[in-house]
């Protein structure tokens, strides 16, 4: 599945870009904090960091309208809207992880409740078919019942 995330041209990619690492600078000016992790990585990355935003609900509309928005402007084609899915959900599986952890560990309760707005966007990725051996694994592993908030389910 993986594949088709490494396939393609390299840019650099923030990694955490996201609303709270966006500043306005005044006039058309946009800042950028947090970009100490940045490397190289699929064009998609920041795209899908931006629209599946862990602290933000983005209706899905417009997460397809902005998504359509970049195609239209440079050419990409089917395999962005693969390589997008893929690492939305390699993006947000890794964010219930650290947010679980932080919530376990660090006893950061803020974090947890951020949870359910990932699992729904990390569950609408695995609708993709292309990762259809990823949504198996869940399914058999992490019953969709017990895929939201992590502190009504430890209750």
């Amino acid at each position: 599945v993986f594949d088709h995330a490494l396939a393609g041209p390299a840019v650099t990619v923030l990694r955490d870009y996201h609303s709270e690492n966006l500043m306005l600078l005044g006039g058309d000016t946009l800042g950028l904090l947090d970009f100490q992790d940045a490397l190289a990585g699929h064009p998609a990355y920041d795209l899908v960091s931006l629209l599946q935003d862990a602290r933000r609900d983005v209706d899905e509309h417009v997460e397809a309208a902005m998504v359509a928005r970049y195609k239209a402007a440079t050419g990409a084609g089917e395999a962005f809207d693969i390589a997008y899915h893929v690492l939305g959900a390699q993006r947000n599986a890794k964010i219930i992880g650290i947010f679980t952890r932080l919530w376990q560990r660090d006893g950061k309760t803020r974090y947890a409740a951020l949870c359910p707005r990932v699992w729904r966007y990390l569950n609408r990725d695995l609708e993709h078919p292309a990762l259809a051996p990823v949504k198996a694994w869940f399914d058999a592993t992490i019953p969709f019942e017990l895929r939201g908030d992590p502190m009504v389910l430890a209750a």
